[in-house]
Parts: structure tokens; C-alpha cells; sequence
């Protein structure tokens, strides 16, 4: 595909685009109503096309990052742009409202921020004038010919980090990408791929072999926020829960293949394992977190509907001697629970939607599992694979018997949160690496 080809394309969807991101930022704004600590999104429909009322100080650094994980990923590379360049501006923008919500809730340091303008030529360039930056930096997959054309002609560098591709994701652009997507990618001033494979394939794609660098994940090189084992440890005692088996299922999903039954989804399969579970250690306690915001409500009438004895975070509900699932409805979380667990569950891997980050946990000495559908993060799962350092099972029966032996044998528990930390240890380092890169493109 032609530069021309795919504007002509994007411009006859604007309806269509435009729909989908009014609908998305209503949403948003409906939550808001009902969790009152969610942030706003100041102009979350109007800066898709480059309009923002703020006045954004101009000359800094401007990093995307799409949604919930890549955002996350980021804190620490926010943190040592903030340390090496405390005069330079960081502006974040990402593409999904939930995404958003980590950088305005999370961000480790001041920001500026908004929804990523559409890639329309109009509205990547209303941006730009708008924000004037020194250097934007793109985090994984996000390839925008319209940004990186823009971008080229005014002599502003981009960059791709901890750039990736699925498999799925290589498949498209190979068939469709053509000239295009080539262009894109040689515009960019280097691409930090995460792992070997990911640099074969951006240079099957087109990539200059020069321009590509295998820097690693800067996802291992997260940071434990600081007195979150206090925190954790805290909770779990004002619970009760010291001597009791806590499992967190984290991130879990609809079926994308039947997404309105509850049946095929993963939060029912975590609850069948949890059962399970329960004969052999009736006080165990499953701490359930829901990926999406919008399916809280769902999941709170199944367990309504259920046998199981349950409290709901979000109404500050006790947990008591008999609670048997927590349904932990809320945003920015997830790190306390998974401080305060014996095992985790990775979700969207027993559904097949393609894995989330096994790392958060893995930082935290805890065994990790994970369902056999991970294809999203391949070569990241690989590296533990090959350690022995996460636990794959393929349906609720094999998650149920899994947990039943970790809650058994606490020295299992211990040697596999061992094994899961020495493999998040041994890929440490991509940071200092990109930053390095990034040095001289500020100097």
C-alpha cells in the first residue's frame, strides 16, 4: 500500500473512526459517574482530532503508549527522562481510555496529557503545532504514517522502543503494508526491538538493518513501588489472611468468541478452579480482577447469582473468615494484589485472546501461571518457558490442580516464585541501554 492510498482509505472510515471514539470517551465518561475516583479525561473525543483546549508547554519529550500494559511499561523510562532531563516537558498521550486512566492516576511523574490525534494528516499536524516537541517515542507496535511522515518533514526524530510484532500483527502488515509501511519504519531514527525475532521481522518488513537494535524489554526493568509489601502485608493482616491461600486471577476476559456468555468466560473458568480448590483448603480466597472497567457490574451479578460467599472492593464489603472470592473492582490495584498473594494467574490466556504481562508478579517472588494462549507475548513467555519459571495449563481442571498443590507444599510455592524472579532478573538492563540510544537525539 501507497502513503496516498491509505489516506484516501482512512478518510472515507472517519465516520466510522469517529463513532467509535465519541462511543469510547462517553463510556468513560458514564464511569466516572459511577467511580467517582476514576480521572478525567479532559477533551477525550475533541484531541482524537488534535484539539485540546490546555496550553501544553512546547519542546519536550512526547511518548505513546497505546493502553493498560504499554502504559505501565513506561513509568520507568518517565522516571529517568524526568532524572536526566528535569527542564524538558513529558507529554503522554495513549489510545484507549483505559490506558488514560493509568498514566493520569499512575504516572510516577508530572505530565502532560491527552488522547493520541487520529493519524489524519490535519490532526497529527494541528498536534504538533500544538506541542512542538523535541523528541516522540513510540512504544511497541503503534506505526502511524501519518505521524512518522509528519514527524520526517519537520525534522523531528521518532523513534519505535520495546517495539514487537506479533505474529498475527507481522502477517497484515507483510500483506498490506508495502511501500508504505516501509517508509514509516526507515523514517524512524532507530527501532528498539525487544528480542531477536522482533528485529527479524521488522527487517522482513522493510526496516533498515542499521536502524534496528535488540535492546531488550523495558518491561523488566520495572520498578516495586515503594512500601507496597507494607501495604500488601498490612491488608492481609487487618483481613486476616496471613495463614489462609490467596490466589489472584488477574486481567481476566470474556470469551472473544462468544463474549456475552458467561459460561465461556474466564472469570467462570477461575471460579471452576477455584471450587476445585477449595475441597482441599476451604479457606483459600480467590482475589478475581476483571480487565475491563465495563464488565464489573457483570461479574458482580454471576457472583450474586452463585454459591459462592463473596465481597466486592469497590463497597468496601469485609472480607471475613468465609469469603471466598474478592472481586477486586477496581483500577491501579493490581500490584497490591499481587504483593499480597501466594500464586497469580495471568488472564486472557485461558480464553483465547492472546496473554498480558507475566512480569508484575514474576518481580514479586510469586509463582506465575498462565492458560496456553499467549501469542500476543511470545518471546517474553518463551524466556520463562525455557527457565521453568511459569506454570502453563490448559483449562480450569489442570489451574484448579495446580493451585491445590501449590497451597499443599509451601516450599513449591517458594522454589517457583524463585524460579519466576530469576527469570525476570536475568532480562533486566534494556533501560540503560534505550536511554543511552535516546541520549544524543536530546544533546
Amino acid at each position: 500500500m501507497r502513503l496516498g492510498v491509505y489516506r484516501f482509505l482512512t478518510t472515507v472510515a472517519l465516520p466510522l473512526i469517529a463513532y467509535s471514539g465519541w462511543k469510547r470517551c462517553k463510556k468513560h465518561k458514564s464511569q466516572c459517574k459511577q467511580y467517582p475516583d476514576l480521572p478525567p479525561i479532559h477533551d477525550c473525543f475533541a484531541s482524537r482530532f488534535g484539539r485540546n483546549r490546555q496550553r501544553y508547554q512546547t519542546g519536550g519529550i512526547w511518548i505513546h503508549a497505546v493502553s493498560v500494559g504499554e502504559t505501565r511499561s513506561i513509568f520507568p523510562l518517565l522516571n529517568a527522562l524526568k532524572e536526566a532531563h528535569p527542564d524538558l516537558p513529558l507529554t503522554v498521550t495513549n489510545g484507549s481510555t483505559q490506558g488514560a486512566i493509568q498514566a493520569l492516576q499512575f504516572a510516577p511523574v508530572e505530565i502532560q496529557h491527552q488522547m493520541i490525534p487520529y493519524d489524519f494528516k490535519f490532526a497529527v499536524n494541528r498536534f504538533l503545532d500544538q506541542l512542538q516537541p523535541k523528541l516522540v517515542i513510540m512504544v511497541e507496535t503503534e506505526i502511524w504514517p501519518n505521524l512518522y511522515q509528519a514527524c520526517s518533514e519537520r525534522d523531528i526524530p521518532i523513534v519505535l522502543v520495546n517495539a514487537r510484532l506479533k505474529e498475527k500483527s507481522f502477517q497484515a502488515y507483510k500483506k498490506w503494508g508495502g511501500k508504505m509501511l516501509k517508509d514509516a519504519l526507515n523514517q524512524a531514527r532507530f527501532i528498539a526491538a525487544q528480542f531477536p525475532v522482533d528485529a527479524q521481522s521488522f527487517e522482513a518488513l522493510g526496516a533498515e538493518p542499521q536502524k534496528i537494535k535488540t535492546l531488550g524489554n523495558i518491561k523488566f526493568d520495572m520498578e516495586i513501588p515503594a512500601g507496597l509489601l507494607e501495604k500488601a502485608n498490612e491488608w492481609k493482616a487487618q483481613n486476616e489472611l496471613q495463614k489462609r491461600f490467596v490466589w489472584v486471577a488477574a486481567s481476566t476476559h470474556a470469551d472473544p468468541n462468544s463474549p456475552s456468555q458467561f459460561e465461556t468466560s474466564e472469570e467462570n473458568k477461575m471460579l471452576q478452579a477455584h471450587r476445585q480448590l477449595l475441597k482441599t483448603h476451604p479457606d483459600a480466597l480467590l482475589i478475581l480482577v476483571p480487565r475491563h472497567a465495563d464488565r464489573f457490574g457483570e461479574i458482580a451479578e454471576q457472583l450474586d447469582q452463585s454459591t459462592f460467599k463473596w465481597a466486592r472492593r469497590s463497597q468496601k464489603q469485609a472480607i471475613n473468615s468465609d469469603t471466598q472470592v474478592y472481586l477486586a473492582d477496581t483500577v491501579g490495584e493490581l500490584m497490591q494484589w499481587f504483593a499480597a498473594c501466594n500464586a497469580a494467574f495471568i488472564g486472557g490466556s485461558l480464553v483465547p485472546f492472546g496473554g498480558h504481562n507475566i512480569l508484575e508478579p514474576a518481580a514479586l517472588n510469586k509463582p506465575v501461571i498462565s492458560g496456553p494462549h499467549f501469542a500476543n507475548l511470545n518471546a517474553l513467555y518463551q524466556t520463562f518457558i525455557t527457565e521453568d519459571a511459569i506454570t502453563l495449563v490448559d483449562d480450569s481442571q489442570a489451574l484448579g490442580q495446580t493451585l491445590t498443590e501449590l497451597a499443599s507444599n509451601p516450599e513449591l510455592q517458594k522454589n517457583a516464585g524463585e524460579r519466576a524472579h530469576q527469570a525476570f532478573e536475568h532480562n533486566t538492563g534494556a533501560l540503560k541501554k534505550l536511554l543511552a540510544e535516546i541520549k544524543p537525539l536530546l544533546d
